[in-house]
């Protein structure tokens, strides 16, 4: 290992576990569920958020989940209620995640002089990116299910690079259903894998691939039908992301109509899934436009670079304000130069390059029709991370091709941003305000 990686997973690890013994983040909301959960799990109560109310009436089962609460609940069990414990395995996950780049890196680019360069550059940039460092200080999904994500892009290309085996095969499924348990969107990347195993004629493979997925995915299948009586292998948060972004006067966003309040109040929790996908289809054929509507708002805010994190509860002021700047410093850098990077990797057509980029293009699909939030977009950094890293490569300012893509990505990037910006100019300065 290289002194320079040796560095970037370092103080990736201390720049995130320093950032949480900073700020000492508490769970709140979302993070306080999982919390809960884990803490049930761990004391023998089972996938339970409130032990107090009946299983039906009981949300767990529309938390996202369930890898991420069982992962809590083992440092619970063997470490205590501590959540230094969690903040510093998840510090471990994030350099690893970095880590995982690399090593992608490395495979995706063996046949350049520069595979080194562009491994180093990718990992630095998802390394050192402020959202997951922030992310990696809280109780959330995301650190887990990017590692496992990362986990799952190496074992493919490290098949694509090399040979395909059943050996190899049983190590994707396992990560894939696995990845699938920590955040249900990364079913919608698998598709890449799928059609690469068919294409290739490997029928038993493709076949053994689905098989050891599913098998993953069966135990947590077969306690929720136990349970509720209904096949829910990913629960129901997946489904009822149809309702809250696809309802009138919705943004798209993640904001709980009192509609679906009082649905969930009146009904078993579980039953939130079949009647999610029922409102989904009535308000597409009712209101087309506005569906139309809220969706191309959410491929905006998708890709929008002045959607920073950092507005969160647990700080204001002068530590806001400079996270938030390098938020935006960050979205700009990730996205104009993984936009070019993108574009440069199309034009030159190499197999691996394109799968690459087939995952960029189904990551973002399911959440264009549901809902975004600037932290549902992660999934797509390590693969921004990886175009980026390639792009700084090949730059050369004396090449007008690459100005040319680079001038293409910023004009589009900005102008993106530019159309997030007027159209929720009031939120903006609301949040300027608190500032000064």
């Amino acid at each position: 290992m290289s002194k320079v990686l040796t560095l970037i997973l370092l103080l990736s690890f201390l720049f995130s576990f320093s950032y949480a013994l900073y700020f000492k983040i508490q769970p709140k909301v979302d993070a306080l569920a999982y919390d809960n959960i884990a803490l049930n799990i761990a004391s023998g109560n089972g996938f339970r958020e409130n032990v107090a109310v009946s299983t039906d009436r009981d949300f767990s089962i529309a938390r996202v989940g369930p890898l991420y609460e069982y992962f809590l609940a083992a440092i619970y069990k063997l470490f205590g209620h501590n959540y230094y414990f969690v903040w510093f395995f998840q510090a471990i996950l994030h350099a690893l995640t970095a880590f995982l780049v690399y090593l992608t890196g490395v495979l995706i680019f063996k046949d350049s002089d520069k595979k080194e360069e562009v491994a180093l550059w990718s990992a630095g940039i998802l390394g050192f990116y402020p959202d997951l460092i922030e992310i990696s200080a809280m109780l959330m999904t995301e650190t887990l299910y990017l590692f496992l994500f990362c986990l799952m892009l190496y074992v493919f290309f490290r098949i694509l690079e090399e040979e395909i085996s059943y050996i190899s095969i049983v190590p994707l499924g396992l990560v894939s259903g696995l990845a699938v348990l920590a955040r249900p969107p990364v079913l919608f990347s698998l598709p890449v894998i799928v059609f690469y195993l068919y294409w290739k004629r490997k029928s038993k493979e493709t076949l053994l691939f689905v098989a050891i997925f599913l098998m993953v995915l069966t135990p947590w299948t077969a306690r929720n039908y136990n349970v509720y009586g209904e096949i829910a292998p990913f629960g129901v948060a997946g489904q009822l992301n149809f309702w809250i972004g696809n309802h009138l006067n919705s943004q798209g966003k993640q904001e709980t109509s009192q509609e679906i309040i009082e649905f969930a109040t009146a009904h078993p929790v579980v039953d939130l899934g079949s009647e999610s996908i029922k409102r989904f289809k009535t308000f597409i054929l009712e209101h087309p436009r506005e569906f139309l509507k809220t969706t191309a708002l959410r491929v905006n805010r998708y890709f929008s670079v002045v959607r920073p994190m950092g507005f969160w509860f647990y700080t204001s002021g002068w530590r806001q304000m400079t996270f938030v700047a390098f938020s935006v410093i960050g979205s700009i850098i990730l996205f104009v130069l993984g936009l070019a990077g993108a574009i440069k990797m199309f034009k030159e057509q190499k197999e691996a390059y394109l799968y690459l980029l087939a995952f960029a293009l189904l990551t973002p699909l399911i959440l264009f029709i549901t809902v975004v939030e600037t932290r549902y977009r992660f999934q797509i950094y390590p693969l921004l991370a990886i175009f980026s890293g390639y792009f700084i490569s090949v730059l050369n300012l004396k090449d007008k091709s690459i100005v040319k893509i680079l001038s293409v990505a910023t004009l589009i990037v900005f102008l993106n941003g530019g159309v997030d910006f007027l159209l929720n100019s009031s939120r903006v300065f609301d949040r300027l305000e608190g500032w000064f």
